[in-house]
């Protein structure tokens, strides 16, 4: 989600509180079924379609049995949709006992699934409704058969879309589903949350002239509120800044929580008036919850959620933390390459007006691996895949802070593995993982 194409931060988390939400696409699929039936009618009124050959069958049908057929259909279809949420609620508990309940609005994030409840509960308001406009046709032969055809297509369609649904439903719940999900929405969401941090970035510019100005003299800004950081609106904050030619400091960043009369901003100069305040502390959107908005933290979290419920003693489901540590490390490998922002922001002129603070590789990476490695304490082979993950992630690396991560959670992962008594094939796999590692570092560091 390009969070660039939304003026302002109350827009885009309206827009992220509508894509997680299991009424708006159901909605709008309703209002254009009612375009539709409006249209079929319309055509039925206007046009002499019973004496079209192909069609002609839907116009002599007796009124009272169409009726009766369609008030059937009916309260068949709302049947349908009853088992439809039914599965849905148990999809969003199941789903949330066993991966996490920050997971579920991945779930509710569906859109097949919001499609699906639109679309039966669509074929309900339009067959109530043609039921009741026949009764305008009953005198005589004739019905409104163009539209009486469009009610018997919309229903075979929701036969095969029950059965869609389904298997759906049952191709979802899986942990390798649920899993690679996570790991997709993670990936597009980072590379979307840099471009955004980076959207008003110069190559020539540097942060030093903005931190002399305050280190000279700074105003402190403190918000009124408690939160957390949803997103924060980088572009409005360097125009609002450009155009009384000042500069600042952001000291929070999108997953932070911030309590109420925090200091939020380092303001150079003079203190601004009120409604210069204002319109800075407007440019940062709190919440009663973290979200993927503008959080790279977030995602990465949401996966080490998986594996450390997989984990638990009461799932103790080892090959989903595998999995998780797996894409975990594959996303590592993807941010080794990834140009991440530099913490400063540049108006129109090229001339920088903001410090935010910026994701780091470590802290990400850090993020990804700790609390995994402090569970997996006694499952080996979770252990293990820890330190492949980190042999794929050292062919790759390139900086400094890169072999930094990769050396500390080796060391951490050893210590801990020589504290058990392995019998003698684990130990020798713990040690062939280790000297892979370690000729990999040694190889690696002298290129």
């Amino acid at each position: 989600m390009q969070t660039s194409l939304f003026p302002s931060n109350k827009l885009l988390k309206t827009y992220d509180a509508i894509r997680t939400s299991f009424w708006f696409v159901p909605c709008l699929i309703i209002f254009a079924t009612l375009l539709l039936f409006a249209s079929l009618l319309w055509l039925d009124q206007s046009l002499a379609l019973q004496n079209t050959l192909w069609i002609s069958f839907l116009y002599h049908a007796d009124a009272e049995v169409t009726r009766d057929l369609l008030t059937t259909v009916a309260g068949s279809v709302m049947t349908v949709v009853s088992i439809t949420f039914s599965i849905t609620m148990v999809a969003l508990t199941s789903a949330s006992s066993q991966f996490g309940p920050r997971l579920i609005r991945n779930f509710m994030n569906d859109t097949s699934t919001q499609s699906v409840l639109g679309i039966f509960i669509s074929i309900f308001i339009y067959c109530l409704m043609l039921a009741a406009a026949s009764e305008n046709f009953a005198s005589g032969l004739y019905l409104p058969g163009l539209t009486l055809g469009g009610a018997i297509i919309l229903t075979f369609s929701g036969i095969f879309l029950l059965i869609y649904f389904i298997h759906h439903v049952a191709t979802n719940l899986q942990a390798d589903n649920v899993i690679d999900n996570v790991f997709e929405t993670m990936q597009t969401n980072i590379l979307h949350i840099f471009d955004e941090q980076r959207s008003n970035e110069s190559k020539d510019a540097s942060c030093k002239s903005v931190e002399r100005t305050l280190k000279n003299s700074f105003t402190p800004i403190h918000i009124k509120r408690s939160g957390y950081v949803q997103a924060i609106n980088y572009t409005n904050l360097v125009q609002i800044l450009s155009s009384y030619d000042q500069c600042a400091e952001l000291l929070v960043t999108p997953g932070d929580y911030i309590t109420s009369r925090m200091v939020v901003i380092h303001h150079s100069g003079d203190e601004p008036s009120p409604t210069q305040i204002q319109s800075l502390l407007s440019c940062i959107t709190l919440g009663a919850k973290r979200t993927p908005i503008q959080d790279p933290e977030f995602a990465i979290l949401q996966l080490v959620e998986i594996a450390l419920r997989a984990l638990s003693p009461s799932i103790n489901d080892p090959y989903s933390a595998i999995a998780c540590v797996d894409k975990l490390s594959s996303t590592l490998c993807n941010l080794v390459h990834k140009q991440f922002p530099e913490g400063i922001a540049c108006d129109n002129e090229d001339k920088p007006r903001l410090i935010f603070k910026k994701a780091s590789f470590q802290s990400l990476a850090n993020s990804a691996y700790d609390q995994i490695r402090q569970h997996a304490n006694g499952c080996l082979s979770v252990q293990l895949r820890l330190l492949e993950g980190l042999s794929r992630i050292a062919e790759q690396a390139k900086k400094k802070e890169h072999w930094e991560f990769i050396r500390q959670q080796k060391n951490m992962l050893e210590h801990e593995l020589r504290k058990h008594d392995f019998v003698d094939h684990d130990m020798q796999e713990i040690n062939e993982r280790i000297a892979l590692l370690e000729h990999i570092i040694a190889k690696r560091s002298l290129c």
